[in-house]
């Protein structure tokens, strides 16, 4: 991001003042919402297996785009399909802008500190354009075309400066990126720690050959994973243990012990599992597959 961008982004004090009480009423919607846990989900991408906010864009962007093209060519044949065109371009953007909004409100509901300004400003941004965009709609179906192609011309310039924060969000600050992507655990076992230093059902962080791991010892069995969360990079060694499952102390993603799989979001990819055995007393891992 240009260093200019950056400082005044940092300086919007507003968006804190307006953020804060956003984020907690997202995340009221959800705790009170029949299923509102599966919803949350669903518009994180944990089925996807990445965040689906992403590929939801693709489609107004896309359409608008079609659109700004074919109301040029329209105005310079002045054909009446071509504008028909245009405008069925225009009103599949606004369809499609809906559940990408949804998603990216989702996503956004677990960031923190600069990257929630950003996220924020990002999706203001954004709204911004879809405000344009209906506006262009409901005056080209009145008749005033001209008013709707400038309102649509402007909703486009607002979405290409919403999709470059965007991609600044993940691109230069690594929100929400794979945490653990260029972390290679030891292909070989490696001793980590003496059995004897874990307590039932409490995350121990342990060093495996410069990767950080979090073994959880329940019953005879010893899980490990990937002690950094891919979801924002938080130690899960700080969460909770909840039957076979580690509850990351950040934003609340779930993991499945046994093999890192992702129980509840925010996060969407798996964490890297470790293959344990206990040789003479002493833990050993290594990573898994």
């Amino acid at each position: 991001m240009f260093e200019a961008l950056r400082n005044f982004v940092d300086e919007q004090a507003w968006l804190d003042a307006v953020g804060g009480p956003l984020e907690k009423y997202i995340g009221l919607v959800f705790q009170e919402a029949p299923n509102g846990k599966q919803i949350q989900n669903f518009l994180n991408g944990v089925w996807l297996g990445h965040p689906l906010h992403p590929m939801l864009t693709d489609v107004p962007v896309g359409a608008w785009t079609a659109g700004l093209v074919l109301d040029g060519v329209a105005g310079m044949t002045d054909s009446p399909g071509m504008e028909k065109a245009s405008d069925l371009a225009l009103a599949t953007g606004l369809a499609a802008a809906v559940p990408a909004a949804a998603s990216g409100f989702t996503d956004w509901h677990d960031t923190y500190g600069f990257e929630s300004k950003l996220g924020l400003l990002h999706g203001l941004v954004m709204s911004s354009a879809v405000v344009l965009y209906s506006g262009s709609l409901i005056a080209r179906l009145a008749g005033a075309r001209a008013a709707g192609v400038a309102l649509s011309n402007t909703g486009y310039a607002l979405m290409a400066a919403g999709a470059y924060l965007g991609g600044d969000e993940v691109f230069d600050i690594g929100y929400p990126v794979n945490h653990t992507a260029f972390q290679h655990g030891p292909s070989d076992f490696v001793s980590v720690m003496d059995e004897g230093a874990l307590t039932e059902g409490a995350p121990v962080k342990a060093d495996a050959n410069g990767t950080a791991v979090v073994l959880v010892k329940q019953g005879a069995d010893i899980f490990a994973l990937d002690d950094t969360c891919v979801h924002a990079g938080c130690s899960l060694a700080g969460g909770t243990v909840e039957g076979q499952s580690i509850i990351c102390p950040c934003h609340g993603s779930q993991y499945n012990l046994r093999d890192g799989s992702v129980i509840n979001g925010p996060a969407t990819m798996p964490e890297p599992a470790y293959d344990v055995r206990v040789t003479d007393g002493t833990i050993e891992v290594r990573a898994r597959g």
